[in-house]
């Protein structure tokens, strides 16, 4: 399903999907969402188009959003409704139909551009650097970290590991501190544009 009332991407992306056998339908209004079915496999929505959260958090299909705002914090919003995943427009329609795929196979799929602009104004680490901060995470803090990057909300982290939300926002600090950053959103940034997960595969003893 397709909400994009200023074309900002439907029009462009919309033949690529008839092209391999896909049935877009659009969505006539932002609340048209939360109506999708089962036959419906996501929402592809235009950030910009809509303006409560709610409308998104109540789609009961993955949403995958399209932006055409180039700074990171509409990171923000994306990890706030648990989207499968976020793209900007000035990708070619191709690369965005395979970023959407990758949101849905293997969510969240984050905008390498976007996750960038999340990063400043830190300065960008060397991937030595970044790894060494890594290195730090305890098991617990790395288990956070991942749950912050699935975008879990604290009492939902707390409820999952069976510990206090106290507790939980204790290591959250701990895991912002240690990789020198100030935000979840930052943190989400670090993790993803480091490739942390790919890392502690090679080197196990670094969860």
């Amino acid at each position: 399903m397709l909400y994009d009332p200023n074309q900002v991407f439907s029009a462009s992306i919309r033949p690529l999907l008839h092209r391999r056998g896909d049935h877009p339908v659009e969505a006539r209004s932002a609340k048209a969402l939360a109506a999708a079915d089962a036959q419906v496999d996501c929402c592809l929505v235009a950030l910009e188009a809509v303006s409560r959260n709610r409308v998104l958090t109540d789609c009961k299909r993955p949403v995958f959003l399209i932006t055409d705002r180039e700074d990171g914090s509409v990171l923000r919003k994306a990890v706030s409704v648990s989207a499968a995943g976020i793209a900007n427009t000035h990708i070619l329609p191709s690369e965005l139909l395979r970023a959407i795929d990758t949101g849905l196979a293997s969510p969240p799929y984050y905008d390498p551009q976007l996750l960038r602009a999340a990063l400043q104004p830190a300065p960008l680490l060397g991937d030595d650097d970044a790894l060494e901060l890594a290195h730090h995470l305890t098991p617990r803090e790395d288990d956070v970290l991942r749950r912050i990057v699935r975008g879990e909300p604290t009492s939902h982290m707390a409820d999952q590991m069976g510990v206090s939300v106290s507790t939980v926002r204790s290591h959250v600090q701990n895991v912002l501190g240690k990789l020198g950053v100030n935000s979840r959103l930052a943190a989400i940034a670090f993790a993803i544009n480091y490739g942390i997960d790919t890392v502690r595969e090679k080197h196990p003893q670094l969860s």
